[in-house]
C-alpha cells in the first residue's frame, strides 16, 4: 500500500510540476527561447537567467546572480543540481564583518555565458565571469573557475582540460554541418 501511494504521489508531483511549476518558472526567466524545459526545484534569481532555444536545465539547479547575467545559447544541456554563481562578497571593507557588508564593486559580480551546444554534467559548480565556449562539455562535479575554450571537455575541481571533443578534421566538418 506505501508503494501504492508514493507511485500515485510521485505521478501527481510530476503532473504539478509540468502544468503549473514549470510554466511559471518559464515566466520568470529574463528570457526564455523555445523548448525550454525546466526541471523540478530549481531556484535562485531566475530574472536574471536568459535562454535560448532548446535548453534543458536539470532538477534541483541554483542560479545565485543578484547584479549580472547568466546568458544560456541554444541547445544547452544542464544536469541535476548545477550551481551558477555570478558573484562574491566583498572581503576588503575595513572595520565591517563581511555579513555587514552590502555594496559591491563591479569586478565582484560578473555575467556567466554559455555560448551554445553545451552539456554541464550533474553537480557542477560554475563561478562569476566564467564564458562556457561553444560545443564544450563541463564534466560531473567540476568547479569552473575559468574560461572553458569551445569544442573542450573539462573536469575536475578546480576544471582543468581533459580533451578536445573533436580533432582539427572532425571539428570542420561538425561545423560544416550544423551551420547549414
Amino acid at each position: 500500500m506505501n508503494r501504492l501511494i508514493w507511485i500515485t504521489t510521485t505521478g501527481i508531483s510530476k503532473i504539478i510540476h509540468k502544468l503549473f511549476e514549470e510554466p511559471i518558472k518559464r515566466c520568470m526567466l529574463g528570457k526564455c527561447g523555445k523548448k525550454v524545459h525546466i526541471g523540478r526545484r530549481v531556484n535562485g534569481n531566475l530574472e536574471n537567467v536568459f535562454c535560448g532555444d532548446n535548453v534543458l536545465i536539470g532538477g534541483e539547479s541554483l542560479f545565485l546572480s543578484s547584479n549580472a547575467k547568466v546568458r544560456i545559447g541554444n541547445d544547452v544541456m544542464f544536469g541535476p543540481r548545477v550551481t551558477v554563481i555570478t558573484g562574491n562578497h566583498r572581503i576588503d571593507v575595513i572595520g565591517k564583518p563581511m555579513i555587514a557588508v552590502t555594496e559591491k564593486l563591479p569586478v565582484n559580480d560578473q555575467d556567466v555565458v554559455f555560448e551554445g551546444d553545451n552539456w554541464v554534467g550533474a553537480n557542477v559548480t560554475i563561478l562569476k565571469g566564467v564564458v562556457v565556449g561553444e560545443g564544450s562539455i563541463v564534466a560531473a562535479g567540476a568547479v569552473v573557475t575559468k574560461n572553458i575554450p569551445r569544442y573542450s571537455v573539462y573536469g575536475g575541481v578546480p576544471a582543468h582540460k581533459i580533451a578536445d571533443r573533436f580533432d582539427a578534421e572532425e571539428l570542420r566538418k561538425h561545423l560544416n554541418l550544423i551551420r547549414k
